[in-house]
């Protein structure tokens, strides 16, 4: 059975309070508000090994960076009995802004201390909570019979004892990834930027790497490539056709010495002097 707004206000104004400090403000039909206490903590992503939790004053709020974890300690602390068990949920309003709540497990009878509220921004927006603000809502169950055994939760009065090391949410680890891709996609962008109006003002001088003028030039090489290919195809033709003129002329020339030996040439007589003649 779920305790109504007249019995949570009996059990909290009752010696050992069900809620304290209780304030009938806060209270609903068969719930009541929990506000912001005083210490807090935020997870970052550059906090590296260091772990702190903060205090708020009562005029300071809260600024929960988009997709930041953050633990918060209500300012009331709840004395439950050993046939009361309790449930803790998000306020609408937070969770229409991109909040979502942590789910924990209800709290077991006989607990006794403060609450700890373990806030998620999943919005692209800081979000910003102030001291004494409305945070999360607590409902009381009343049970069938008394619970026999005596294991409740340890008891809550501070967070940084219930917090052992830095917390960081994948999510801001992603979205700072995400930024810095970003980045270098807005570098590379202004880049091809700068590149694209670079062509442009080479191509717009008259007469300089215009693109009419690129293609006269490779028209000019095109035919000039022709011309040099027509002229090496002559000249295979003409050195052909010379070297089928020279082997049918030495084939000629073969047949004629076969056909017309070498022969010895006769000495050829000097004429005789006559006696008494000069010489």
């Amino acid at each position: 059975m779920i305790l109504n707004d007249n019995e949570i206000t009996i059990r909290s104004n009752a010696a050992n309070g069900l809620i304290s400090p209780f304030n009938p403000d806060n209270l609903r039909l068969s719930s009541y508000d929990l506000t912001v206490g005083k210490e807090y903590y935020i997870g970052q992503s550059d906090t590296g090994s260091l772990f702190e939790t903060q205090n708020l004053r009562d005029s300071q709020s809260i600024t929960i960076p988009p997709h930041a974890v953050c633990f918060i300690l209500t300012e009331e602390e709840i004395n439950l009995s050993d046939d009361i068990t309790a449930r803790v949920s998000l306020r609408m309003t937070h969770i229409y802004a991109g909040m979502v709540l942590t789910s924990q497990p209800p709290f077991d009878p006989n607990y006794q201390g403060k609450v700890v509220v373990m806030l998620h921004n999943l919005s692209s927006a800081p979000y910003h909570l102030k001291c004494g603000e409305r945070v999360a809502t607590i409902e009381f169950t009343k049970l069938i019979s008394r619970a026999q055994g005596n294991r409740a939760h340890r008891s809550v009065h501070n967070l940084e004892a219930q917090l052992s090391k830095p917390l960081v949410s994948s999510l801001t680890e992603i979205a700072n990834a995400s930024a810095l891709i970003q980045s270098k996609i807005n570098w590379l962008g202004g880049q091809m930027l700068i590149f694209a109006a670079l062509v442009v003002a080479v191509l717009a001088v008259p007469g300089f790497f215009s693109y009419s003028t690129l293609l006269d030039r490779l028209t000019e090489q095109r035919d000039q490539i022709k011309e040099n290919s027509k002229e090496i195809d002559d000249f295979k033709k003409k050195l052909e056709l010379s070297e089928s003129t020279t082997n049918m002329l030495i084939n000629k020339l073969s047949i004629l010495e076969k056909r017309n030996p070498t022969r010895e040439t006769a000495p050829i007589l000097q004429p005789k002097t006559l006696k008494g003649e000069k010489q």
